[in-house]
C-alpha cells in the first residue's frame, strides 16, 4: 500500500483523486445508461413477446447467482453495507475482498444483468460499491495519506456515487456522513467535495444538465396540506420500519437456504417476480423510475395496488441477493403511496385544495426516510432531484416523524445491519468472504 506519512494529499495524490472521481462519473453514467436501455428493451418486448418479459426475472436472477456464488462473492445486495462494513474493518485483505477491481467488475456485470433482467432495482448501491472500489484502488497508485486511504477516499467515493447518480450533491454528500461514514472528518472534507464535484461533472457532461425527475411545480403549501403531512408520515414510516425489519430479519435466512439451492431459491423468487410483473401489467417492473417521473411531471394516475406491488417486488428483489440499489423502487412506492393518500383526500370536500404532487413528495421522503432511516438525505435529494425548495419544510416535518416512528419498529438501519455480517464487534472481521451463506 502506498500510503504516505504526511498528512496533506500532493499535487500527485490530487491528480489521482480527480482520475478516480471522472471514472465514478463514466460508471454513474454507465449504468445510467444501462438502466435506460433496459427499460426501452423491455417495452419493445412487451409489445411482442410480453410472456418473456416476466420469465426474464427468473432467468436473469438463476445466472446472477450462478455466477456472484462462483465467482463474486461480495458483490451481493445494495453494495452500500459493504462500503460501511469496509470503513469497520481494519484487516486490508479483508477490505480487499469487498473493493477490490475483481468486485468493480463483478458488480457492473451484474448489475447490469440485473437490470435487464426487470428486477425491482435501482443502480445508486451498485454506484457507492464501484466508486468506492475505484477510489480505494487509488492507494496502491499514488501517495495517500493514512486517514484518507482507511476511510477519506471510501467516504468520498460513496458520496460520488449518490451524486452522480442522481445529479444530487449534495444530498451525495449528506448521506456520506449521515449513513456510510457515520461521523465527520473535517481532514477528508476537501477531497469528498472535490470527488463528488468532479464525478457530478462529467455526468452532467454527458447527459447535460438536468434534474432527475424533472422540474416539478408547486406554487405554495397550504393549510390542508400541512395538515395531511402528519398522516402521510405516520403511514410511510410504519411502512417503512416494517419493510426494513422484516428484510433485516429475513435476508440472512434467505441467503442461507439460497448457499444450498443456488438455482430453485432465485428461480422461484424470479417467478415470483415475473407474476407481481404480470399482475401489474408490467408496471413493477424496472426501477420504477418511469412510474414516479410519469405521476409527478405529468400527473399519471396510477392503479391502487402499484405501490404495494412495487413494494413486494423490491422486497424480493433484496431478499435474492443480487446486485441492486434500493432508491429508485422506493421512491417510486412512496410516489405511488402517496397518489393514493392524495386522490383519498379528494374524495372530501375539505380535501379538494390538496397539492397532489405535495404530498407526493412528501410520501417519498418520508417512506424513504422510513425505509433508509436517514431523515436529512431523503429530503435533500426530493429537492436536488425535483428543484422544489418549497416542499422542503413539509418533507423535513414529515421525514422526521417517519424516521422517530421507523426508529421504533427497526432500531438499526437497514444499511447497517447488513453490513454488520461482514464483521464482528469481537473478534473484528469475520473470516469467510460471504458470511450470511454460511
Amino acid at each position: 500500500m502506498n500510503c504516505a506519512t504526511n498528512k496533506h494529499l500532493s499535487f500527485v495524490g490530487w491528480l489521482g483523486v480527480l482520475a478516480g472521481a471522472f471514472f465514478v462519473g463514466l460508471i454513474a453514467y454507465y449504468f445510467a445508461f444501462a438502466g435506460e436501455q433496459s427499460e426501452q428493451a423491455r417495452a419493445f418486448l412487451m409489445q411482442r413477446m410480453a410472456w418473456i418479459v416476466f420469465l426474464l426475472p427468473a432467468i436473469g436472477l438463476t445466472a446472477i447467482t450462478l455466477l456472484r456464488v462462483r465467482f463474486f462473492q461480495g458483490t451481493e445486495g445494495t453494495g452500500i453495507p459493504q462500503t460501511i462494513a469496509s470503513l469497520q474493518i481494519e484487516d486490508e485483505y479483508q477490505k480487499e475482498n469487498l473493493l477490490s477491481p475483481k468486485i468493480l467488475f463483478g458488480k457492473i456485470l451484474l448489475t447490469t444483468v440485473a437490470l435487464f433482467s426487470g428486477a425491482s432495482m435501482g443502480r445508486e448501491g451498485p454506484t457507492v460499491q464501484a466508486a468506492a472500489c475505484i477510489m480505494f484502488y487509488l492507494r496502491k497508485l499514488v501517495a495517500i495519506p493514512h486517514h484518507l486511504a482507511q476511510r477519506g477516499l471510501i467516504i468520498a467515493g460513496g458520496a460520488a456515487g449518490i451524486a452522480a447518480a442522481f445529479n444530487a450533491p449534495l444530498a451525495g454528500i449528506v448521506f456520506s456522513i449521515e449513513e456510510i461514514g457515520r461521523t465527520f472528518d473535517k481532514r477528508n472534507l476537501s477531497v469528498l467535495i472535490a470527488t463528488v464535484l468532479v464525478a457530478c461533472c462529467v455526468c452532467i457532461g454527458l447527459f447535460g444538465n438536468y434534474w432527475f425527475y424533472g422540474d416539478v411545480y408547486i406554487q405554495k403549501v397550504s393549510n390542508v396540506d400541512w395538515a395531511l403531512v402528519p398522516l402521510v408520515a405516520i403511514c410511510m414510516g410504519l411502512l417503512g420500519g416494517v419493510f426494513s425489519h422484516f428484510i433485516v430479519r429475513v435476508y440472512p435466512q434467505v441467503m442461507r437456504v439460497m448457499f444450498r439451492r443456488p438455482i430453485l431459491v432465485p428461480m422461484l423468487i424470479g417467478l415470483s417476480i415475473g407474476f407481481l410483473g404480470w399482475l401489474s401489467s408490467g408496471q413493477t417492473l424496472g426501477t420504477g423510475f418511469l412510474e414516479a417521473q410519469g405521476m409527478l411531471m405529468h400527473s399519471e394516475q396510477s392503479d391502487w395496488y402499484y405501490a404495494p406491488l412495487r413494494l413486494v417486488a423490491t422486497a424480493l428483489t433484496l431478499l435474492s441477493g443480487i446486485p441492486g440499489g434500493l432508491f429508485d423502487p422506493s421512491l417510486s412506492a412512496g410516489a405511488g403511496f402517496g397518489q393514493w393518500i392524495a386522490n383519498m383526500a379528494h374524495q372530501f370536500e375539505w380535501g379538494a385544495g390538496v397539492d397532489q404532487k405535495l404530498i407526493m413528495m412528501v410520501a417519498m421522503a418520508c417512506f424513504f426516510a422510513g425505509v433508509v432511516q436517514s431523515p436529512v438525505t431523503a429530503v435533500i435529494i426530493m429537492v436536488e432531484m425535483t428543484n422544489n425548495v418549497h416542499a422542503t419544510l413539509p418533507m423535513l416535518a414529515g421525514a422526521l416523524i417517519a424516521f422517530a416512528i421507523s426508529k421504533r419498529i427497526c432500531t438499526c438501519s437497514i444499511y447497517v445491519a447488513l453490513a454488520s455480517s461482514y464483521f464482528s464487534e469481537s473478534s473484528g472481521v469475520v473470516g469467510r468472504r460471504d458470511p450470511r451463506m454460511d
